[in-house]
């Protein structure tokens, strides 16, 4: 039995970039900075990537310093460069992206996507991107 769940609470760094897969899907990136004491004088800066309809609203309402909280699974990419050597990324795919801050003067915006609103009413289990595959 494996598991594979990880929460993290943290700033966005900077504004998310989203681009469109070929078929169509949304893809959004940010990386969140999370402290790693209570006094948060360190941080580790986490990559956080989010497809479909969680992208797409992660796009619209996620800027530079907004604080969220973000649920997902750990992801390891690892490839070789043109000159043989291994390298590796950490990345965490968001399953959930709760909203922990609002400012003045923004829209309003939910506390949590729901679930249905990422995958759809009528998402089938092949729909939602799974431990093995990118969804695009």
């Amino acid at each position: 039995m494996s598991y594979n769940k990880v929460v993290l609470v943290g700033r966005l760094t900077r504004d998310p970039e989203t681009r469109q897969t070929i078929d169509g899907n949304l893809v959004t990136t940010f990386t969140i900075a999370v402290n790693r004491g209570s006094n948060g004088d360190e941080a580790d800066f986490i990559r956080v990537v989010a497809f479909r309809k969680l992208a797409e609203l992660a796009h619209n309402y996620l800027q530079k310093g907004r604080m969220v909280l973000v649920d997902g699974k750990l992801r390891i990419n690892k490839w070789k460069t043109n000159d043989g050597q291994t390298r590796s990324t950490v990345e965490i795919w968001a399953d959930n992206i709760v909203f922990v801050d609002s400012r003045k003067g923004e829209r309003e915006i939910p506390e949590e996507i729901p679930y249905e609103e990422v995958f759809g009413e009528d998402a089938e289990e092949e729909d939602i991107p799974g431990d093995d595959e990118p969804p695009f």
